[in-house]
C-alpha cells in the first residue's frame, strides 16, 4: 500500500503523521472514496496498526462506514464496534473529495468486545497478547473521544497546510532556480555576441552554455548553406559533447532536418519510443530539435541531443531554453551579417588607399600587401592573439598612406635623392597619420603609421624614438618594410638576395631593429611571401605592356 492520499504530498510528512498519532495510541490511515486503504504502516512495523490494516474484517466495516460518509456533507465520528471510533477528515482535490484520512480512537468497551476476538484472528495475531498491549495503552475514555478527534482534525489540517506552504516554497525554488539557470545561460551567450568577427567562437559558447545548463548528451548547431558570410560554419553542423557518432552521421541527419523544419516550430524526436522516429536513433533516444528564424525564414537548427538522466521526456524548461538561445543566435548572426559587409566595405577601402600608393610607384606595388603579410606573420610568431594580429595586418596595409602627399617625381626619382626631397620622405609617416587619425576604426594602427621609420637606437624619423619607447606595431612593421624594400627592385638598386636580405637584417638587430624580434622574423615561412611578389611583379608586367600598347 504505497499510495499516498492525494492532499498529502509527501510520504515522509504522512508518516510523521501517524508517528505522532501512534504516540497517543490513535491509529491514522488513509484510504480512497470507495474504502480502499492506501496508506498505512507497513505490514509487520506496528502491531496496532496491522490489527486494522491486516484485517480484511475491518476493511469490510471501513468501506460500509465510507458509503455512508460519501452521503454527508459534513461526516463526523463514528463507532464502527462498542469502543472502536472512526474520525473521518476528507480530502478535498478541486472542490471534490479524493479520499479520507481516518483517525481510528479506541476506548475502554473494545477491550470486552466480541469484534476484537474477530479482528485478532482475522489480521492473525495473538487474542491475549494484544489485549495485554491495549490495556498497556491505555484506551481514551468513552468521553474523551470528541476532544481527541477535534485535535486530531486541527493537527491534520495544520499538516496540510505544512504541506502546501512547503509545495509552494518548493515550487518557487524550482522555479528560481531555473530562473538562474536560464538568466546565466542568457548573460552568458549575450557576452559573446559582442564578438561579432568571430562566429565560430559564439557557436562554441553557446553549445558549451546549453550542455552545462541542460541533461543532454551533446549539443549541436548547424546553418544553412545560404549564409554565405560564414563560410566556415555553413552548412556545416557544430557539435559540442559527445554523441557517440561520427559527426558526418549526425551532419546528414541534420541536414535532412533543416530541410523539413520549419519557423517557430520545434521538432520534438523520440526514436527510443517511436518506430516512425527510428531512422533519427543515431542523434539519441530523445532528441530537441530548435530551428533559428530570422524575419520568418529558417537559417539554422539547435538541436540538443540523446536527453540523460531518469526523465528523458521533453520539458518546457528544454523548449525554453533552446527557444531563447535560438533567437540571441538569430540576432548574433544578423549582426554578424551586417559586420562582416561593413568589414569588408572597409577593407576595400584600405585596399583602395593601398592601390592608390601603388599607382604612384611601380616600383613599390604589392608593396603594403606584403607588409601587412609579414607584419601579421611576425605578431602570430611573437604570440600575439590573434585579433591583435588582424589590426597589425591593417597597420601594415596602410602604413605608407602618407605617400599619397609626396610629389611623383620625388618617389620615382631613378638617382639619388637630395636633402629636400628626402626630407619629403621624411614626412610620410606623419602626413600619414593625419590622413588617419580621424577614422575612428584605425585609432589602434596610428602607432605603426606613425613609427614605423623609428629605429632601436634613436636614429630614425619622425621623432627619434629608441628602444621600447617606440610602439610594437611600429618595431614590427619597420622589420616587415625594411624586407620587403631590400627583397624588391627599386629606381636606385636591384632587389638583393634572400640570403643577403636576412643578413643584413641579423646584422642590425639592436641598432635599426628590436633585438627581440630579430631572432624570430628570421625564421618566418617566407614561402607566402615569395608568391605574392611573382604575383605582384607579373600584374605590374601586365600593367606595363596594355599601357605600352
Amino acid at each position: 500500500m504505497n499510495a499516498i492520499p492525494s492532499q498529502l504530498d509527501e510520504c515522509t510528512s504522512y508518516a510523521t503523521l501517524q508517528e505522532r498519532m501512534r504516540s497517543q495510541g490513535i491509529v491514522l490511515i488513509g484510504c480512497d472514496c470507495n474504502g480502499r486503504i492506501t496508506h498505512c504502516p507497513q505490514a509487520g512495523d506496528d502491531w496496532l496498526s496491522d490489527l486494522f490494516c491486516e484485517s480484511p474484517y475491518f476493511r469490510t466495516v471501513l468501506r460500509r462506514i465510507i458509503e455512508q460518509w460519501e452521503l454527508e456533507s459534513d461526516p463526523g465520528e463514528t463507532e464502527a464496534w462498542p469502543g472502536c471510533w472512526l474520525s473521518p477528515m476528507p480530502l478535498v482535490n478541486r472542490r471534490r473529495r479524493s479520499g479520507y484520512s481516518v483517525a481510528i480512537i479506541l476506548t475502554e468497551p473494545f477491550l470486552d468486545s466480541e469484534h476484537l476476538h474477530a479482528m485478532c484472528q482475522s489480521a492473525r495475531l495473538d487474542t491475549t497478547l494484544t489485549m495485554r498491549w491495549l490495556r498497556e495503552l491505555p484506551p481514551a475514555g468513552e468521553t474523551d473521544v470528541p476532544r481527541l478527534a477535534t485535535l486530531v482534525r486541527y493537527i491534520h489540517q495544520d499538516q496540510r497546510q505544512l504541506n502546501s506552504e512547503q509545495s509552494a516554497v518548493e515550487s518557487v525554488g524550482q522555479q528560481l532556480a531555473e530562473s538562474y539557470e536560464e538568466i546565466n545561460l542568457l548573460y552568458t551567450i549575450i557576452q559573446s555576441m559582442t564578438e561579432v568577427d568571430n562566429p565560430e567562437r559564439f557557436v562554441s559558447i553557446a553549445c558549451e552554455e546549453l550542455l552545462q545548463t541542460l541533461p543532454y548528451a551533446w549539443i549541436g548547431i548547424m546553418l544553412t548553406e545560404e549564409h554565405i558570410a560564414f563560410e566556415g560554419l555553413s552548412g556545416r553542423l557544430i557539435v559540442t559533447g559527445n554523441p557517440g557518432q561520427p559527426v558526418e552521421t549526425l551532419q546528414g541527419l541534420a541536414t535532412e532536418l533543416l530541410g523539413k523544419a520549419e519557423p517557430d516550430a520545434p521538432m520534438v524526436l523520440e526514436p527510443g519510443r517511436r518506430r516512425e522516429h527510428g531512422r533519427y536513433a543515431p542523434l539519441g533516444n530523445t532528441v530537441l530539435v530548435h530551428p533559428m528564424t530570422r524575419e520568418g525564414k529558417v537559417f539554422g537548427l539547435l538541436i540538443a541531443g540523446d536527453k540523460q538522466g531518469p526523465d528523458t521526456v521533453i520539458s518546457s524548461v528544454d523548449m525554453k531554453l533552446l527557444g531563447a538561445t535560438g533567437s540571441h543566435a538569430g540576432i548574433f548572426f544578423e549582426n554578424a551579417a551586417l559586420y562582416d559587409d561593413l568589414n569588408s566595405m572597409f577593407m576595400g577601402t584600405v585596399e583602395a588607399l593601398t592601390a592608390a600608393i601603388d599607382a604612384k610607384d611601380r616600383y613599390t606595388c604589392g608593396h603594403s600587401q606584403r607588409v601587412a603579410h609579414l607584419s601579421a606573420r611576425l605578431a602570430r610568431a611573437i604570440g600575439l592573439g590573434e585579433a591583435t594580429v588582424k589590426r597589425l595586418h591593417i597597420a601594415g596595409m596602410v602604413h605608407d598612406v602618407g605617400k599619397i602627399g609626396v610629389p611623383e617625381r620625388v618617389l620615382c626619382k631613378p638617382g639619388r635623392l637630395t636633402d629636400d626631397e628626402f626630407a619629403w620622405i621624411r614626412r610620410h609617416p606623419e602626413m600619414g597619420y593625419h590622413i588617419l587619425k580621424d577614422i575612428p576604426q584605425l585609432q589602434d594602427v596610428l602607432p605603426g603609421v606613425l613609427h614605423h621609420h623609428e629605429r632601436w637606437d634613436g636614429n630614425g624619423y619622425p621623432h627619434g624614438l629608441s628602444g621600447e619607447g617606440i610602439d610594437l606595431f611600429g618595431r614590427i612593421i619597420a622589420l616587415a618594410d625594411s624586407f620587403d624594400a631590400m627583397s624588391s627592385n627599386r629606381t636606385y638598386r636591384s632587389a638583393m638576395s634572400r640570403d643577403k636580405v636576412l643578413e643584413e637584417i641579423m646584422n642590425c638587430a639592436g641598432t635599426q631593429f628590436d633585438p627581440d624580434l630579430v631572432p624570430v622574423f628570421v625564421k618566418l615561412d617566407f614561402s607566402q611571401f615569395d608568391r605574392m611578389v611573382n604575383e605582384h611583379r607579373a600584374a605590374d608586367d601586365g600593367r606595363e605592356t596594355t599601357e605600352a600598347a
